[in-house]
């Protein structure tokens, strides 16, 4: 079984939830990270669709569904920003995407605790869907109380969604596990194309097709996320339908030899390797020096007046650079050292954050009189900000799918999915703990100013009094620019030393077979 997460979206605020995908393709065996390209090894992969049609397009749907209230607070996250939420509120909220960075705690659990005469993954699918729908339908009959002008309750918000996404980690845990003995022999590689595709179409429908449609008042939050809550509770049904076929019988009797108590076990010896040690230190700093820029770039564009549905259709251009680019790299990836790509463009991801100061320098003036209608779109603007976040999109892309690739050519195939979900979870948590970090960093730091309708400073905020007075004007409170521009300036400084610092570890850990990489055995086993 193998385990993946999403690298957020981000959505929740920062562009690598936006912007992150999964790799296409299988993940590969032991026989890989020797290099092995042989002809036999790819035919694995090929043929056959037609008999996993069905498989396919359940795993579409549960994948697409997945997406979902990932992109829906993401949606509530830009919400937050408009209603004058603080740094330090958003950094609150962004710990609500945590349990994919924590699911090796319960992964186990999942993996090995079910009812036979349900199914192993049926057990855990039917009553999680059921939950979020639940779930969905509670939040939007209460998302009045918790989102208003008057301020907003951000702590329950993050724990209604904290709890969300612990059911959608758990999901994730199951479904990419069915799928692997849903699936063919022949095409278990369409399962990480079905994740990609599904998070990814999941993400844009509930965010940029939200966003957009709340912008000309089509729909409310409220109506919105109940209607999926609806949606969740129905495909509830699909997946008790479902019969789990597929796996073999020897793959069936290490399933059930494995017990909890086994599973942790496993994870704990993985978790002690030497390399794997040193590969966690590469991921818990990698997105150090990139942090700020993706943290804040988008919300700094919402303060300065940017509509939230220009942001959310320039997201959705960008969709073919999350979907398609992975396709590509993942050949650049193929051979026994992918991470050499990420070393070689390291400094390139750097200088293209450098970007991020320059698109929140150079608002246009009159953005808000764009937003109202009363002026031209500033296309020349827009032109620039969405080849900028290309740019960058496609360079945090070609990171992802390295390391991804790299994931996949060390895990040991006798840990099952252990070894991928250990390391997923770490490369997860890498990512956000420097968003929270970032955050409330940045919030500590920044003083807040009066701004007007036209962006010009009117005041400090700083006062309670000061604040009211400034709102009641009509105008906004918004924390000063210099400390986002001074961690982005900062960015290639960080990233040089890392590199420094990281390189010669990436180069160690990508030599010397795949040995290293194993759990010593007993002799009895």
């Amino acid at each position: 079984m193998a385990y993946r997460t999403r690298a957020h979206v981000r959505r929740n605020s920062s562009a690598a939830d936006l912007l992150e995908g999964k790799l296409l393709g299988d993940y590969g065996t032991d026989d890989d990270y020797d290099g092995d390209d042989s002809k036999s090894s790819r035919k694995k992969s090929g043929g056959g669709f037609a008999k996993d049609y069905g498989s396919v397009a359940l795993l579409l749907l549960l994948y697409t569904l997945q997406g979902v209230p990932m992109g829906l607070s993401a949606s509530v996250s830009f919400i937050l920003q408009e209603k004058g939420a603080t740094y330090a509120e958003q950094g609150i909220f962004s710990l609500a995407s945590w349990p994919f960075s924590l699911k090796i705690l319960w992964a186990p659990i999942v993996d090995s605790a079910y009812f036979r005469s349900v199914g192993q993954r049926r057990s855990w699918l039917i009553p999680l869907q059921i939950l979020v729908g639940l779930s969905l339908l509670y939040l939007s009959n209460h998302l009045g109380a918790l989102i208003s002008e008057k301020g907003s309750d951000v702590r329950t918000l993050a724990g209604i969604f904290f709890w969300i996404y612990a059911l959608l980690a758990s999901q994730d845990i199951a479904v990419d596990g069915w799928a692997l003995t849903m699936l063919s022999r022949e095409n278990v590689g369409l399962a990480s194309t079905c994740n990609s595709v599904g998070q990814t179409a999941g993400f844009f429908v509930s965010f940029t097709g939200f966003l957009v449609l709340n912008a000309y008042g089509s729909v409310g939050l409220g109506g919105f996320i109940t209607f999926w809550g609806c949606v969740f509770l129905t495909s509830a049904l699909f997946v008790a339908l479902k019969r789990e076929v597929g796996a073999d019988a020897s793959e069936k009797t290490s399933q059930r030899r494995l017990t909890v108590l086994g599973a942790y076990a496993q994870a704990f010896s993985i978790a002690k390797l030497p390399s794997v040690v040193k590969l966690s230190l590469v991921l818990l700093t990698r997105a150090v020096a990139f942090s700020a820029a993706e943290t804040l770039t988008q919300l700094k564009l919402l303060e300065k007046g940017v509509p939230k549905q220009h942001m959310a259709t320039l997201s959705a251009l960008m969709t073919p650079v999350s979907v398609f680019l992975p396709v590509y790299v993942s050949r650049w990836t193929a051979g026994a050292r992918p991470l050499d790509c990420v070393t070689a463009t390291w400094m390139y991801r750097a200088l293209v954050a450098l970007g991020a100061s320059l698109v929140v320098m150079y608002v246009p003036a009159n953005i808000r009189e764009v937003a109202s209608g009363d002026a031209p779109i500033p296309w020349r603007y827009y032109a620039c900000l969405f080849a900028w976040l290309s740019a960058y999109a496609g360079l945090n892309t070609t990171h992802f799918v390295a390391f991804m690739s790299f994931y996949s050519k060390v895990s040991d195939a006798a840990m099952g999915g252990t070894y991928m979900t250990l390391l997923n979870t770490v490369s997860n948590l890498g990512y956000k703990w420097c968003e929270t970090a970032t955050m409330f960093a940045i919030d500590a730091v920044s003083v807040e100013r009066c701004v007007g309708r036209s962006g010009e400073a009117l005041g400090s905020c700083a006062a309670e009094s000061q604040k009211n007075a400034c709102v009641a004007a009509g105008n906004a409170c918004a924390a000063g620019d210099a400390p986002f521009h001074a961690a982005v300036c900062l960015t290639p400084v960080v990233a040089f030393l890392w590199l420094r610092v990281a390189g010669g570890h990436i180069d160690r850990l990508q030599k010397g077979g795949k040995a290293k990489w194993k759990v010593r055995k007993s002799p009895g086993r």
